[in-house]
């Protein structure tokens, strides 16, 4: 081991190529190792009364200067003469903080409450259900993850999560949870990144204040990517065979062959399912509508938050067609609405519910299968464009490219165009594009109706 007088300008220039340790020729014990790596630690080493070398760290160049670390040595040193066991005082106080920084570490379930507080502000899927109920996303890695809740989130490893995953059995216990699982992953994956700093979370502010030593979910196999059925419904969309049968079936009072357990009277389900169709919306947008919402003066449908590809929810101002109007206006609630009631309630005046029975009584009576609501929105946006509407309008009647201002921010200038009667011949694409889709879906109604005439 080398021995020679430490000064500054030798250890911040000194590089080596394997570990190098260089013993201080003015203060005895104390010693540098030199990394290849850059690092540079002080250590102290010497023999004890017994005959016995010991040993311990006392900290990184840079983190603790050259005349500090000599201090320090000088100390140790003074210990060691009176008896005292260097290295196992160093031992444990070096436990004692591993076990300190240990406790501090939250559990999964733990940061999950914690993200979700934060991202409630910004994402719909992080965000309570307006009954109180958690946000979806906390739901679904709470039923998926279940087991490794009360785990310490850095003691969570890859294997853990992929065992999980590959045993996962729904609630229900009935087929595939591929799907569940998918979701559930994705929305742990974006948090682990937020936990550790990673991927979108690197920017300094984006990340949690303490980072985590978690690992990488996209490391893990999503389930989902070989699951056939998964990929068959995402690409459903109903043919005109298939609309010619269930469209009738889709209207107010809801018909009595549906055997449905509500009155027909009040049951608003299948016309809700219309009304999706007619406004390629979400299921989720509508059970949320409320009478506000309908700006009928202007035949606006305000959504006031809206699922977008990427980034927070947005707000939509969706133009509904003439028929979408119509459906609206027919409805029971229509001539004693209220601004805060909701436009499609249950018998009950809660959010319209029970989609799989109303779904499963279509399917049964239109003998037609394998679709469900979200497969209304992509069949809408299919016709349109076979119909010649342009993706861009496309995108934006799926809220896709919804904007993030509230029209008030542009109301000035809507004021002036309509003053001067710049806008009274101006008709919105989007309008256009969902009257094409009403009169497409009444032509092929029509068409079935005389056909079995």
């Amino acid at each position: 081991m080398a021995k020679i007088e430490l000064t500054d300008k030798f250890i911040k220039a000194r590089k080596v190529k394997a570990r190098n340790d260089v013993t201080d020729a003015k203060e005895t014990g104390l010693l540098i190792r030199f990394y290849p790596s850059g690092q540079k630690t002080f250590a102290f080493r010497l023999r004890g009364p017994d005959g016995k070398i010991q040993s311990t760290n006392i900290g990184h160049y840079g983190n603790i200067s050259l005349a500090d670390a000599r201090a320090a040595a000088a100390e140790l040193r003074r210990r060691l003469k009176a008896g005292e066991n260097i290295t196992a005082a160093a031992q444990k106080t070096a436990a004692a903080e591993a076990a300190a920084l240990h406790a501090e570490i939250p559990t999964l379930q733990a940061v999950v409450l914690e993200y979700e507080k934060i991202m409630s502000q910004k994402r719909k899927t992080w965000m309570p259900t307006e009954n109180g109920r958690p946000s979806e996303a906390r739901r679904r890695i709470e039923r998926v993850f279940q087991p490794h809740l009360s785990t310490q989130i850095t003691e969570i490893g890859l294997e853990d999560l992929a065992h999980t995953m590959n045993t996962y059995v729904p609630r229900s216990g009935k087929g595939t949870a591929n799907g569940q699982v998918s979701r559930g992953r994705s929305y742990l994956m974006t948090m682990f990144d937020w936990a550790a700093h990673r991927n979108k979370s690197n920017k300094v502010g984006l990340g949690r204040r303490e980072k985590l030593d978690v690992v990488d979910v996209r490391q893990t196999y999503d389930p989902s990517i070989d699951d056939h059925s998964i990929t068959g419904r995402r690409d459903r969309a109903l043919d005109h065979l298939e609309l010619a049968r269930i469209l009738p079936l889709l209207v107010w009072p809801a018909p009595e062959v549906l055997g449905l357990k509500t009155h027909p009277k009040h049951d608003l389900r299948a016309v809700a399912l219309r009304f999706l169709l007619l406004t390629a919306a979400r299921r989720s947008e509508l059970v949320n509508m409320k009478w506000a919402h309908f700006r009928e003066n202007s035949g606006i449908w305000h959504k006031p938050y809206v699922k977008t590809i990427s980034g927070p929810p947005k707000l939509q101002n969706l133009p509904l067609s003439d028929a979408a109007i119509k459906l609206l206006r027919g409805l029971p609630n229509y001539n004693t609405r209220k601004s805060d009631d909701l436009v499609f309630p249950n018998a009950e005046g809660g959010g319209l519910d029970n989609w799989q029975r109303i779904t499963g009584a279509v399917h049964r009576v239109s003998d037609t299968s394998d679709w469900h609501r979200h497969d209304l929105r992509r069949t809408a946006a299919t016709i349109m464009k076979l119909l010649g509407v342009s993706p861009r309008v496309i995108d934006e009647i799926l809220a896709h490219n919804a904007s993030n201002k509230d029209e008030s921010s542009s109301t000035a200038l809507e004021n002036y165009l309509a003053t001067t009667h710049l806008l009274e011949h101006v008709v919105d694409p989007q309008k256009v594009a969902l009257d094409t889709l009403a009169e497409a879906l009444e032509h092929i109604e029509m068409a079935s109706t005389k056909a079995v005439i």
